[in-house]
């Protein structure tokens, strides 16, 4: 696949008529381009845009895409609860990857296959920072969201998932078995913190930012790139065999993992950097427009 996208990046600069260039690139690209059986997708940021909605030129897009045959799995920060929805808009029964990784759910019967869950030891210092720091906190078991407080960051999240959350006493429960836990707030104000949790208990949590307001805590090792990987060995797919597209830190794993990886033109300079290439914002169709510019699909 290397070879590939020194092709396509090497077309895509060439100085030609947009029908000409794209003759070029079919035709030295387009075996390998028929080897692609999957492509992976966040959906904050990139396959919504920022009004939470799916356009009509992505939609028919991923459309042409699962008509060829090619699978579309999304993979995301959210619980299955929150991105179902999307999921049935786009009639997809492939299995989609939740939590950034931790869990893995059937498409079509919604069973979990995987749920990788925090160790209690890493969640009760969470909280107990959280409750210092007076930074919101929540967390996530069973599908269900859970915070001790109803905050302005607690309505900010509800909003940005359509999901709404349960009152607890994180005292109250044990264990926790918590699959996500997130802090919500300012971006300065997180990026100190993030940096005092993984000095204390990096050796045993993920973390990284989902968006610039949500810092975000799991099982140690867990990410998209890991769980990608671990579904294409279960789907018998070659890595090199898959596209994905993302724009959060949390994508960056993704990218890396994929065979051609795609930032959104709105992504982080980390996910940039990450890349094999960029293509243009959420709000521009990000997504159709790289494939359409491959010839991967029919223009739209």
């Amino acid at each position: 696949m290397g070879d590939t996208i020194n092709v396509l990046r090497y077309s895509m600069q060439l100085q030609l008529e947009p029908i000409v260039k794209n003759v070029f690139i079919y035709a030295m690209i387009k075996p390998e381009l028929d080897k692609i059986k999957l492509v992976a997708v966040d959906m904050d940021g990139t396959l919504l845009d920022d009004e939470k909605n799916i356009s009509r030129r992505t939609k028919e897009c991923l459309g042409q895409l699962i008509r060829r045959g090619i699978d579309v799995v999304i993979i995301t920060g959210r619980s299955y609860e929150a991105l179902k929805p999307y999921k049935d808009e786009l009639g997809l029964e492939t299995p989609v990857i939740c939590y950034n990784g931790s869990q893995t759910v059937d498409g079509k019967t919604g069973k979990i296959l995987r749920d990788e869950v925090l160790p209690d030891e890493s969640s009760r210092y969470i909280i107990d920072l959280a409750r210092r720091e007076n930074i919101h906190v929540q967390a996530y078991r069973n599908g269900t969201l859970y915070f001790e407080r109803r905050r302005p960051e607690s309505d900010h999240y509800e909003n940005h998932v359509n999901l709404k959350g349960e009152i607890v006493d994180f005292d109250s429960m044990n264990p926790l078995n918590f699959t996500k836990m997130m802090y919500v707030g300012s971006h300065e104000r997180l990026a100190g913190v993030m940096r005092k949790v993984e000095a204390d208990i990096g050796d045993k949590t993920s973390v990284m930012f989902s968006n610039v307001e949500f810092l975000e805590f799991m099982k140690k090792g867990i990410s998209k790139g890991e769980a990608l990987n671990l579904l294409l060995s279960d789907m018998g797919i070659d890595p090199a065999d898959t596209i994905a597209f993302g724009d959060g830190d949390n994508d960056v794993s993704l990218l890396e993992a994929a065979g051609i990886g795609v930032a959104m033109g709105n992504a982080s300079e980390a996910v940039k950097a990450a890349a094999d290439f960029v293509t243009d914002s959420n709000n521009e169709d990000g997504i159709a427009r790289f494939l359409s510019s491959l010839c991967f699909i029919k223009r739209i």
